[in-house]
């Protein structure tokens, strides 16, 4: 013992003492009380000064001595965790890989597992992210092992040697082959006759909670686009003054009050969701044009080629187009150009892109996002039995799977535009929007912000925003590097929102 601290403080050889002998069958009945005493008073130095292994025997302590029950409790599951890593990675070494080589897509052996188990599932398993959230949640609740705790799962996060960071690697390599794939997928864009267009109408249905100044460019975009008719139900209804500023003949405005859901035979919708999708489902049903798009209010429909040309290539067999999302990065207000992120998988990127430029938060954000990255759906009308969702559109409550992601159209969606939006929109969001807890077994978004407040306070997610969301050079430098950046420029319809 002596020999091993060896230079150390006389505080860490203590602590290894305390270990040794409560690993003896006997041990003086202080022991255990005074080990805790040094992670609840000394707990910076302690995870200053000693190496990993001596930290992994110090939570395997609290699991078998542990004052508290949620000392034992996290204890314990860090003990099987840690002892299940050494096991597999142990045996691993035997395959000629190192720990931080992920093997090959192809060598996929078809194969059941033990106990009849299903496999991980690559791209939508979250049993990593769930296990490791679950113990950093389970120790927040003891302020004694959650400092411990919560520095092993950042080094295990951290390490580029485990299972955790291999999967992830295999995980952007299968979303990048899925993007090649539907890339080589996609039919070339022909010239098309202006007299073909016309067989090709298309319109947007949007349910908006919002103000005049924020809906009228929203329109403006669309129509300039193309679009034959815009479907507007307004979710807090709006004075005919308002609604004078935003008359148009292509543009239907109905205000959803009362009146409106009792003539629909309906009591009020208690979520907005629920409302949006309805709405949706009634626009399409009556509507005469070829396509409809179901998109929010911040959401611009953005492309190269117009959209008229893109719809004509989508094949007769499909019944819908779903548009990837790009998420605006803020910036300061004399911007000369808005700024938008597209998806790595969307640009055919690898995952590891997105944890190098967010190392905090970029392992719990798939994407980077920290909105949607399924995109929105252009649907083709007439379709039988189909309903609108919030994303996707449903065939007897089943996703229609016979679509295809748009390579020529994106969705920028002016999410979080700056700090003073996301803070402003933060409480419903929690509550009832996007980063509302669904009962996912995953660590969702709305976690990350629960344990930041937990932690720094009402300012707490200002450090997500600064890091994930906020345009950082370096980070825009590596986002066009990889083809994940768009530029907008001389926008007016987006430019004027800017200010709202």
């Amino acid at each position: 013992m002596n020999t091993e601290f060896l230079g150390q403080p006389e505080l860490c050889k203590l602590h290894g003492l305390l270990i040794a002998h409560l690993r003896k069958s006997d041990q003086p009945a202080h022991t255990m009380a005074l080990l805790t005493r040094i992670w609840a008073e000394q707990a910076d130095f302690m995870l200053q000064h000693l190496d990993p292994r001596w930290l992994v025997s110090a939570i395997t302590t609290f699991g078998d001595h542990g004052q508290t029950e949620v000392q034992r409790r996290v204890g314990h599951s860090m003990n099987v965790l840690f002892a299940t890593m050494k096991l597999y990675e142990s045996e691993r070494l035997y395959s000629g890989f190192t720990p931080d080589n992920a093997f090959k897509l192809k060598r996929l052996a078809s194969a059941p597992l033990p106990l009849n188990m299903d496999r991980y599932a690559l791209v939508s398993g979250g049993l990593d992210v769930n296990m490791l959230g679950r113990l950093w949640l389970d120790s927040k609740k003891d302020d004694v092992i959650a400092p411990l705790a919560h520095h092993l799962l950042n080094l295990i996060n951290a390490d580029p040697g485990t299972v955790f960071r291999r999967f992830n690697t295999l995980r952007g390599r299968k979303l990048r082959q899925r993007a090649q794939k539907q890339s080589a997928n996609d039919d070339p864009e022909p010239a098309r006759a202006p007299a073909k267009a016309k067989s090709h109408s298309w319109g947007i249905v949007s349910t908006i909670k919002a103000s005049p100044a924020q809906i009228k460019p929203f329109i403006t975009h669309h129509l300039q686009l193309g679009a034959e008719m815009i479907d507007i139900y307004l979710d807090a209804p709006l004075p005919n003054a308002d609604l004078a500023r935003l008359t148009h003949p292509k543009v239907k405005i109905t205000n959803c009050d009362r009146a409106y859901w009792e003539a629909m035979g309906k009591p009020v919708m208690e979520k907005h969701q629920q409302r949006q999708a309805f709405n949706a489902t009634l626009a399409y049903r009556s509507s005469t044009l070829d396509w409809l798009a179901h998109i929010d209010c911040d959401e611009f429909i953005f492309g190269e080629a117009d959209i008229i040309s893109t719809l004509s290539t989508v094949p007769d067999t499909n019944d819908a187009l779903i548009i990837p999302p790009a998420e605006e990065i803020a910036q300061s207000y004399d911007a000369t150009d808005l700024l938008f992120r597209r998806t790595y998988f969307d640009a055919g990127c690898d995952k590891a892109i997105i944890d190098a430029l967010y190392p905090t938060f970029g392992t719990y954000l798939r994407s980077g996002f920290i909105s949607h990255t399924i995109g929105k759906t252009i649907a083709r009308c007439g379709v039988e039995d189909v309903r609108f969702g919030v994303h996707l559109l449903k065939k007897r409550g089943i996703e229609v799977k016979n679509t295809q992601r748009s390579g020529h159209m994106t969705l920028l969606h002016r999410h979080a535009p700056d700090w003073d939006s996301f803070a402003r929109h933060l409480d419903f969001r929690l509550s009832k929007g996007s980063y509302r807890d669904r009962g996912q077994a995953r660590l969702g978004l709305g976690d990350i912000i629960d344990i930041l407040k937990d932690e720094q306070g009402a300012d707490g997610p200002r450090k997500l925003f600064d890091e994930v969301c906020a345009a950082r050079p370096e980070v825009l430098k590596v986002l066009e590097e990889h083809a994940m950046l768009i530029r907008v420029k001389s926008f007016k319809a987006l430019a004027g929102l800017v200010n709202e």
